[in-house]
């Protein structure tokens, strides 16, 4: 992922990719992730709610949280909003963009 959170390269419309966040630089020596989710909003202001995704179960593999996401409509920009709650039962959120277009 780029410096300015977002996803590259674009997603093809319809596709399933496994998408992830590491959470290493937020999260002290020693803690770990206890549980992860992923919500997925069309990026507008607000963000509002979409349908045109299917969403795995998240799965936490050290400091990142993995899921598996399927659909997306092209020439939507869409926002990732991951959220953990930590080893001490702390919850941290981080927010991406990803954009659905054809890929080159």
């Amino acid at each position: 992922m780029s410096l300015n959170n977002r996803y590259t390269p674009s997603h093809p419309q319809g596709d399933n990719q496994m998408y992830a966040l590491d959470f290493s630089n937020l999260l002290p020596p020693g803690v770990g992730i206890a549980t992860g989710s992923l919500a997925i909003e069309y990026n507008t202001v607000p963000p509002t709610p979409q349908s045109d995704w299917t969403l795995g179960p998240p799965s936490v593999v050290g400091r990142r949280v993995y899921c598996q996401c399927e659909g997306g409509l092209a020439a939507k920009d869409y926002r990732l909003t991951w959220t953990v709650v930590d080893s001490l039962a702390n919850q941290w959120s981080r927010a991406c963009l990803l954009l659905c277009a054809a890929t080159s």
